[in-house]
């Protein structure tokens, strides 16, 4: 055999090769993934009815935890990760953000006053005194709704906070 009928051989079985290599299968479609089954939205619990006095119940538990960057406090009880009451600084008002609603009793040692929350929030301009009441309560504030519902919240320092960041 001369060496052209040897490199002809190999030529032709490399030209083989890659045809063979070339040919691959053709993949079958792929379904496309379910969709994921989107999470309910959690409905809030209802607010518990206070068989005592503001001043006699045990406050909710949990802790306020203030944030310098949106100049917030908010009330989160122990276990969740839900405020029960936000205090936002917007411009020259607090927003107060809650699951309450219509004319809410706020009692503080100062006194009753009467907060209107619609959809959930209530707008407070920053000097308004009823923030210097809840900021100097004795140890505890108290938000309850027309139908019995009652948030008894502690007075620490981050309620404060929000209300000096937003003056």
């Amino acid at each position: 055999m001369t060496s052209s009928t040897a490199g002809f051989r190999h030529a032709i079985t490399g030209a083989l090769a890659l045809a063979l290599a070339g040919c691959t299968a053709i993949p079958a479609p792929v379904a496309p993934p379910a969709p994921r089954p989107v999470a309910p939205t959690p409905t809030p619990t209802p607010l518990p009815t206070p068989t005592k006095s503001w001043k006699d119940r045990a406050v909710d538990s949990g802790a306020w935890r203030y944030d310098a960057a949106s100049r917030t406090a908010a009330f989160v009880p122990t276990g969740s990760a839900n405020p029960l009451l936000t205090m936002a600084c917007s411009g020259e008002a607090i927003r107060l953000t809650s699951t309450l609603a219509g004319n809410v009793s706020l009692r503080t040692s100062a006194g009753t006053d009467q907060i209107r929350f619609d959809n959930g929030s209530a707008n407070l301009g920053n000097r308004d005194p009823r923030l210097d009441k809840i900021a100097f309560s004795r140890g505890r504030f108290a938000l309850e709704t027309p139908s019995g519902g009652a948030l008894t919240l502690p007075v620490q320092s981050e309620i404060g906070r929000v209300i000096e960041d937003c003056r």
